[in-house]
């Protein structure tokens, strides 16, 4: 059966390891899904501007819905804002300075993600804030993260190794109850308010389409994709996801990322193959 409504994450599930996928077919997908009644949903840590360059210009980009930010943001293809949900200024600060100086979180990179755009205090010329604008392309370099006056929507740290595990644990018990960190691949945690997840974001769209949980999909491969993953009637888990995910998603994938396993479904899906 054909689901109304397709979710899918971007890095390590939607995007190859190089962080591309096949533009024209998925734009050719795209145009038949609408005629079928199915909407897509891009659902992302990343923020809005990285979704966009990513495609903002195919020919039917305006099918596409967005959820960024791990949930605390929704925009639909004609760029209207369904949702903001940002971090109590006086948390974050606290929130910022105790990962800045806790011994349990050593050794992290730092970015705090806003409605208008990312900050970070590393300099604009090294090269971690260089590949950072790979997933953050109006990233900006400031000397005190604390004087930042945008609304933040979520903290995105990460570590030069994959195993979040542990920061991830130390995180959740200083501030339970009051954010939420998920690990989010490629070493990294993502922090947000607990109400904001992409799955609480997806039944926000499911309720506004009037569309039923067993006619909604979803793929992903991180810890931040599991609300998401539990949230619809079919969750699709990657072969390389986290082992936190293939251990509560009853489905995977029989390929990882290298493949272009999302592209195959819909096709499939869509009776093309």
């Amino acid at each position: 059966m054909l689901p109304r409504i397709i979710a899918t994450d971007l890095d390590g599930t939607f995007l190859d390891p190089q962080g591309t996928y096949d533009r024209e077919r998925f734009d050719r997908l795209l145009a038949q899904l609408d005629q079928r009644g199915s909407r897509v949903v891009i659902a992302t840590g990343d923020p809005l501007d990285h979704v966009h360059d990513l495609f903002g210009d195919l020919r039917h980009a305006k099918l596409l819905t967005y959820i960024v930010e791990d949930g605390a943001m929704i925009v639909d293809g004609a760029g209207n804002v369904l949702q903001v949900r940002q971090i109590p200024r006086d948390l974050c600060q606290f929130a910022i300075r105790w990962i800045q100086s806790s011994p349990d979180l050593a050794s992290n990179y730092l970015i705090t993600c806003g409605a208008r755009q990312s900050y970070t205090e590393l300099a604009a010329d090294s090269p971690r804030f260089r590949a950072s604008r790979k997933f953050y392309p109006g990233l900006t370099s400031v000397p005190d993260l604390l004087d930042v006056e945008d609304e933040i929507l979520k903290l995105d740290v990460t570590w030069e190794h994959d195993d979040v595990f542990a920061q991830v644990a130390a995180f959740n018990r200083q501030f339970a109850g009051q954010l939420l960190g998920t690990s989010s691949g490629l070493g990294g945690m993502n922090v947000t308010l607990p109400t904001v997840s992409k799955g609480n974001a997806l039944s926000l769209l499911q309720q506004y389409w009037g569309v039923t949980t067993t006619e909604m999909a979803a793929f992903g491969d991180s810890g931040n994709d599991l609300a998401m993953l539990q949230q619809v009637g079919e969750g699709i888990a990657m072969a390389n996801a986290a082992p936190e995910v293939l251990a509560l998603i009853s489905r995977h994938t029989d390929q990882t990322n290298q493949h272009p396993v999302v592209l195959d479904q819909l096709d499939q899906w869509l009776g093309n193959r």
